[in-house]
């Protein structure tokens, strides 16, 4: 995995009017660490930190002269191994996926400020600039992760997951099989679906389904941070070229 500092993976800052996209420098874990808390714990005082952020790089959108807007954590892995100690592992065996295809970027912790509610589209989209960035720089084969639900009661998104499990799941050769654990199958939350199902996703759920991204077939709670998650993976060479295109052009400011 990369050192945090090490800059080889993203090059020079992005910049989008006043944003700007750029990897968080070390004397601003801090600030970046304070951003996760409040989004994820409830407090800013609160610990968010865990052995993952060590080894992996932090990504920091803001305005010049202030505090993160928003961030996300990536880890880029090279090996087997390495894909099946990264995080998204300790919920998923990923062992088909980890053999079929290097490196993947895992992408995790990804939240915005409150102040910077009023313009969430745009903070979105610049977190996938950064992301771009760095798929463009690490030739990425994959980018995995896990989208959360906010609840640990998968039956109040079951015609999400209904949705989901009807057009989403992933192909048997890629896709995690289960570990011990809370993990529920989507298969098991049938509701009827409706023309407005898919506005009821999580934003970076959607968001990867555009993409062309798939998920497992089944979710996983996770009482630690009280909410319910699903593995989540694009697979860069068959991405929609309209799209690939597009976070292309974001890549390159």
């Amino acid at each position: 995995m990369s050192s945090p500092s090490d800059n080889r993976w993203f090059g020079s800052t992005l910049e989008f009017g006043s944003w700007r996209v750029r990897l968080a420098a070390p004397d601003e874990r801090d600030a970046i660490m304070a951003l996760r808390a409040k989004s994820f714990r409830g407090t800013a005082s609160d610990n968010d930190s865990d052995a993952f952020d060590d080894t992996s790089l932090h990504l920091w959108v803001g305005h010049v002269g202030q505090g993160p807007s928003a961030t996300a954590r990536l880890a880029l892995h090279h090996t087997p191994a390495q894909v099946l100690a990264g995080y998204s592992a300790q919920f998923y065996d990923l062992s088909r996926l980890a053999q079929a295809g290097l490196p993947v970027l895992e992408l995790g912790r990804l939240c915005r400020a409150e102040a910077s509610k009023n313009a969430e589209a745009d903070v979105l989209r610049l977190i996938w600039a950064g992301v771009a960035r760095i798929v463009l720089k690490t030739n990425a084969k994959r980018l995995v992760g896990c989208t959360s639900f906010p609840t640990i009661n998968p039956a109040d998104f079951a015609p999400v997951l209904s949705l989901l499990s009807a057009q989403h799941v992933g192909p048997h050769a890629l896709r995690p099989d289960r570990k011990p654990g809370q993990s529920h199958s989507l298969a098991s939350h049938q509701a009827p679906m409706h023309p407005s199902t898919a506005r009821q996703m999580p934003p970076l759920l959607r968001a990867y389904l555009m993409l062309g991204g798939w998920v497992s077939d089944h979710i996983v709670i996770d009482p630690d941070l009280a909410t319910s998650h699903i593995f989540t993976c694009v697979d860069i060479a068959t991405m929609p070229e309209a799209r690939k295109r597009l976070l292309t052009q974001l890549a390159r400011g």
